[in-house]
């Protein structure tokens, strides 16, 4: 199980990486698409986390499920903001990412006690973390969200 999280772990930030790489050939006005792909592969660790969990048993399950749910909603949320550009989903997934960050940095000393995958994980964390809130924030992102009509909003 460890071997496949170290997996994901790595695979997520890959994911972003030729997004990115996407974008720079596309050169879209926005960077919604790029936000997106983040929410989509923090919603994968997110899910990760929640299996590893789940199968521990006891308390650890139950913080598990509460886990994948908040997966599936940062998933609702990033499918949402590509799909309408809706300004609740742009300002909710700002809100994932910040939490995205804290929950880095206040996890990051277990983390990195735990070795490589610790280390890993942390890093991807922070990468996805930055690399969302950047394309959320910028210029092109909001004037995106803001041109929705008000009845879009």
């Amino acid at each position: 199980m460890v071997d496949l999280l170290i997996f994901v772990y790595l695979a997520a930030p890959v994911v972003v990486g030729a997004a990115a790489i996407l974008y720079a050939l596309t050169r879209a006005p926005d960077r919604i698409q790029l936000a997106t792909v983040a929410l989509f592969a923090a919603s994968i660790i997110y899910f990760a986390q929640a299996y590893e969990l789940s199968k521990r048993g006891g308390s650890l399950e139950i913080l598990g499920f509460a886990l994948g749910a908040y997966a599936l909603s940062v998933y609702v949320c990033m499918a949402a903001l590509s799909i309408y550009f809706k300004r609740w989903a742009w300002r909710a997934a700002i809100g994932v990412f910040a939490l995205h960050i804290g929950l880095g940095l206040l996890g990051a000393p277990a983390a990195l006690e735990q070795g490589t995958k610790g280390t890993v994980a942390l890093a991807a964390y922070l990468l996805l973390a930055a690399v969302g809130l950047w394309a959320l924030l910028h210029k092109g992102s909001r004037t995106a969200v803001s041109a929705a009509t008000p009845s879009e909003a």
